[in-house]
């Protein structure tokens, strides 16, 4: 049985070539659920009925990165027998994807991007909910006493933080303040769902941060506890011994969709799909092990359960996010376009091993689970992968926030422990460098780019003290160490002389 069959219509004012391509796809059958068979050989498949599955997670924010990675890793339980992970799925704002995926009974296809491109379908989702257009019913699901666990992959963005604290003047927040009859953020639908099973003294349940941020379970929390103070301060007590918020560290690149995978996807795979998600080989997964309810068995598909993910957390941002601040700071002084082409160049890809290897992993508490330097070298081999480019410039937004967190604390431990900076001075000096000339060339996307502008406008001397300080370096302490900071002044100055490759190959000699 074939299935539902969406009809392609030419358009005649295309070139003959693109008109015989998609004249082919029209004689490709949609993927759904009766049409798996038809799939090629060469593409794995739920090895299980999506009759026979049902829905204990429900998560917020389903976009390419959760169907990517979270909704494989169910996908995976589901495969070993573990029929109740599946999905409903909640969009806070359009219902793309909902309208995309309905027609292929919520199956998609993952194409994994490495040295050859494999692909798998994936069924882990069974539903997708809209929330503007019923929120009722995400109200009910997250209520429902067979829900286990709620999720989240809505970015920063979706927990309306300001300063780090929720930000009450926000109208979305506003709106859940005053009422949650019709709850519009994360925090109200979860809130009102609580409400609910409390009430009916429903089973314990465990919301999860999937979002990359520091303490995002005690995030959510917050913004729940914030609105139960208000609207049903009774369902406190009984939130505190059934309800655990739990934190997690994700990672895995993942591009957007575009005509061009849905084309590829189409031939190789055998079925047209409207939605498939590429990424690459790499995924992780560390899960704060803080579980009220039943817990998801997520390590049998290759997710860490621990005790604390801080550790974790500043191996991520030490490691693979130094490593690409550095890498895009010195492949844009090189000329390079993307990441790769800067490890391409020899000098840059060795500075970048060294850096990370001697002057950072010594001064990083690296879980004892975890290789540090195996660690490095993975970085530095996804990041060569150039069937996933980042931009320098893409790396490079927002920098001068970033080397807050990235680059700055491994400077002062490195001093405060009397352990080697120099490749760390050197990462500085270049980073001012690549602010200076991406401010000239009007390629810099900060929200500081008119401070620097404006720094280099007035002729103000000394652009290594000037931009490290508009950065925020006066609050670390290497910003007064005159020895380091003479350091960054020289590295600074020799780029410019003789330009960053050389400096570095130099600075490798010494």
């Amino acid at each position: 049985m074939i299935g539902r069959s969406p009809f392609l219509v030419p358009t005649f004012n295309l070139s003959s070539k693109f008109l015989v391509f998609k004249v082919e796809l029209m004689k490709i059958a949609p993927l759904n659920n009766y049409t798996l068979e038809n799939l090629k050989a060469s593409v794995d498949r739920p090895q299980y009925a999506l009759s026979e599955t049902s829905s204990a997670i429900v998560h917020f924010g389903a976009g390419n990165f959760h169907r990517a990675h979270q909704a494989v890793y169910c996908d995976t339980l589901l495969n070993k027998g573990e029929s109740q992970w599946g999905i409903t799925g909640v969009s806070l704002r359009s219902s793309t994807m909902r309208d995309n995926l309905t027609s292929q009974d919520y199956l998609y296809t993952l194409a994994i991007l490495g040295d050859e491109t494999r692909y798998r379908v994936i069924g882990a989702i069974k539903n997708i909910l809209v929330g503007p257009e019923d929120p009722q019913a995400v109200v009910e699901k997250v209520a429902d006493d067979k829900t286990q666990l709620v999720t989240t992959t809505i970015t920063e963005k979706g927990y309306y933080l300001s300063d780090g604290v929720i930000d009450q003047s926000h109208p979305d927040i506003v709106n859940d303040i005053n009422s949650l009859a019709i709850p519009v953020t994360v925090y109200g639908f979860i809130a009102a769902a609580l409400i609910k099973r409390g009430k009916d003294n429903a089973a314990p349940l465990t919301v999860l941060c999937c979002d990359n941020m520091h303490a995002g379970g005690q995030r959510l929390k917050d913004g729940v506890n914030l609105l139960l103070e208000l609207h049903s301060e009774e369902t406190l007590s009984w939130v505190a011994k059934n309800v655990a918020f739990s934190s997690s560290m994700v990672d895995r690149v993942t591009p957007s969709t575009d005509q061009s995978l849905i084309d590829v996807v189409a031939q190789d795979a055998g079925l047209l799909d409207n939605a498939p998600v590429s990424a690459e080989p790499f995924t992780q997964w560390i899960i704060e092990d803080n579980f009220a309810g039943k817990k998801p068995p997520f390590e049998q598909a290759g997710a860490l359960f621990v005790s604390d993910i801080a550790p974790f957390e500043k191996v991520k941002l030490r490691f693979l996010n130094a490593g690409h601040t550095m890498l895009s700071a010195l492949g844009y002084l090189a000329g390079d376009r993307y990441i790769h082409e800067a490890l391409q160049r020899q000098p840059l890809a060795l500075f970048t091993e060294q850096a990370l290897k001697r002057n950072v992993m010594p001064v990083t508490s690296v879980p004892e689970s975890v290789n540090g330097e195996v660690y490095i070298d993975d970085v530095l081999q996804r990041f060569r992968n150039s069937r996933l480019p980042y931009g320098v410039l893409q790396v490079g937004t927002d920098s001068s926030q970033k080397i807050q967190q990235r680059l700055f604390p491994s400077v002062d431990d490195a001093l405060s422990n009397s352990k080697e900076y120099a490749y760390l001075a050197f990462a500085l000096a270049a980073w001012v460098c690549f602010v200076r000339k991406a401010v000239i060339n009007e390629d810099l996307n900060d929200p500081l780019s008119h401070d620097f502008a404006q720094c280099i406008d007035e002729h103000v001397n000394n652009d290594v003290h000037n931009f490290l300080k508009l950065a925020g370096a006066s609050k670390f302490n290497f910003f007064s160490d005159s020895e380091f900071m003479a350091s960054v002044d020289d590295c600074y100055t020799n780029i410019n002389n003789v330009g960053a490759e050389q400096a570095i190959s130099e600075f490798l000699t010494l």
